[in-house]
């Protein structure tokens, strides 16, 4: 097809909600023309982890069940970002043998081999967090590989 003809059959609508819903409603238009479309059913949602999209798609095929899976590298980075927000809120966490930033890029980058390490075992990636926080936490003075 021609890019002239193209043009002149696109219909483009642009989304006239908020920006915040703009999300749930391109996963839902997604979902929902998929089956008269492409005849296929999406099975799975990979979501980051603090969208209201997947609750939109969870029952768009009524029998159906969707998986919702989540980003690893989302979660790696909100735990990064929630942990710098709690040092600038908290003064008292602030410091030279406190919450560095060295430090929460350390217990960012463990966090997420603690969970890419264990995917599917919540008990395992809830031992892995633990432990690694601890080993970040000890020092020769005071060892805390009791995890």
């Amino acid at each position: 097809m021609k890019p002239s003809k193209l043009r002149s059959t696109h219909n483009c609508s642009k989304h006239k909600d908020s920006s915040a819903n703009m999300e749930s409603v391109g996963a839902y238009r997604i979902f929902e023309r998929s089956q008269s479309s492409h005849q296929l059913l999406y099975t799975d949602y990979c979501g980051d982890g603090d969208s209201k999209a997947y609750e939109t798609v969870k029952n768009i095929y009524n029998d159906t069940i969707i998986n919702k899976l989540e980003c690893i590298g989302q979660i790696h980075k909100r735990v990064g970002m929630r942990i710098r927000k709690l040092k600038n809120k908290t003064p008292s966490v602030r410091g030279k043998v406190k919450l560095t930033a060295k430090f929460i890029d350390q217990l960012q980058n463990y966090y997420g081999i603690a969970i890419g390490s264990n995917v599917g075992n919540l008990e395992n990636i809830q031992t892995a967090v633990i432990s690694t926080f601890y080993h970040c936490c000890c020092s020769s003075r005071q060892l805390m590989h009791g995890q």
